[in-house]
């Protein structure tokens, strides 16, 4: 079980992907803010079309990355209740 392994070897760095997870969520708020900010407060422009293009990009990368982090613990849990078996 060579998935198992590498889950055992992430064991105790639970902090960090937490950090990920925090990170990740912070971006992805902030991305869909520039989005809302660029629908209500910019007029139909090509600004308006980039600032909405960059806050989907960020939404889009903290959202994978909280996801990724997010699962990650899932999976130390999981893990870490067999282990002490």
């Amino acid at each position: 079980m060579p998935l198992k392994e590498w889950i055992s070897s992430k064991q105790g760095k639970e902090r960090r992907y937490l950090t990920r997870f925090s990170i990740g969520a912070t971006l992805f708020f902030a991305g869909s803010g520039a989005m809302l900010f660029a629908d209500n407060r910019i007029s139909p422009s090509l600004t308006q079309e980039v600032v909405t293009l960059v806050g989907l990009a960020i939404a889009t990368s903290g959202a994978i990355m909280s996801l990724a982090a997010y699962i990650m613990l899932t999976l130390l849990r999981l893990f870490s209740d067999t282990r002490n078996d």
